[in-house]
């Protein structure tokens, strides 16, 4: 009776690794003691085998196995909580620019794979800093997970919202038509610019410039960002001239 022993190959750390090599050797010395010896007639194996020595290996075997297996299993939560976090603003749980990046380059790969459009939105806050000023940072906190609650709250499940950084956020709305591209972003600017948030009583109304470009399948998403990003600006030069936008 032959049997063969095979290593797992897996992404162990130094540990798992060192537990794969004992349990392959508690496994070689199980297969000596109970494999055949010498000419036995139809391959029998030996009927004297080492009968104790044998089940403490298996018995260590299996042990060595489940912890290995166990090591495996919290490595790769590790690895999956550490993947979520490298894409993940800590203040308000959006993604940040770089989980950003990675959902638009996919939106603009499927776009040129089948037509398919949407709309990329800029947001810059006014007035944010006076908040931190006037009344702290915690203040600060709360106001933009509050910018963040009324943009998660005003789009669908497959749309993205993100913190880039600071004060600005972004939203990608996919599969959309020209003419919705436009309407559901200025319906969102609305939005998040006819709110207030109350923080321990005092009030304290969202202003916010934005710039939205539809795409297409022929656009990257460099020249996407730079022009929504110029739009806002534009916009925000124009709030500020008449007074609605920042000081």
């Amino acid at each position: 009776m032959a049997t063969e022993t095979r290593i797992l190959t897996a992404p162990l750390d130094g540990t798992s690794v060192r537990l794969y090599a004992e349990v392959t050797g508690m496994l070689a010395r199980f297969n000596s003691a109970i494999g055949p010896k010498g000419d036995v007639a139809n391959d029998l194996p030996d009927p004297s085998p080492d009968t104790a020595e044998t089940e403490a290996a298996l018995r260590l075997a299996l042990v060595a196995m489940t912890e290995a297996q166990r090591r495996i299993e919290r490595q790769e939560a590790r690895i999956r909580e550490l993947e979520s976090l490298s894409v993940t603003d800590e203040l308000t749980g959006l993604l940040n620019r770089r989980g950003f990046d990675m959902h638009l380059i996919k939106a603009l790969a499927q776009a040129r794979r089948g037509e398919r459009r949407g709309v990329v939105l800029m947001i810059d806050l006014d007035r944010f800093k006076p908040i931190n000023d006037t009344y702290g940072h915690a203040a600060g906190d709360g106001f933009l997970q509050a910018v963040a609650g009324v943009l998660q709250a005003d789009v669908r499940e497959s749309d993205i919202v993100a913190r880039l950084g600071g004060d600005e956020f972004a939203v990608l709305m996919t599969d959309l038509d020209q003419a919705s591209c436009a309407s559901r972003a200025r319906a969102l600017s609305d939005r998040l610019n006819s709110h207030i948030v109350d923080w321990h009583g005092t009030l304290l109304p969202i202003s916010a410039s934005v710039g939205f470009v539809a795409y297409g399948s022929s656009d990257s998403p460099t020249d996407i960002l730079a022009q929504a990003d110029k739009l806002m600006y534009l916009q925000k030069n124009a709030r500020r001239d008449t007074g609605s936008g920042p000081n």
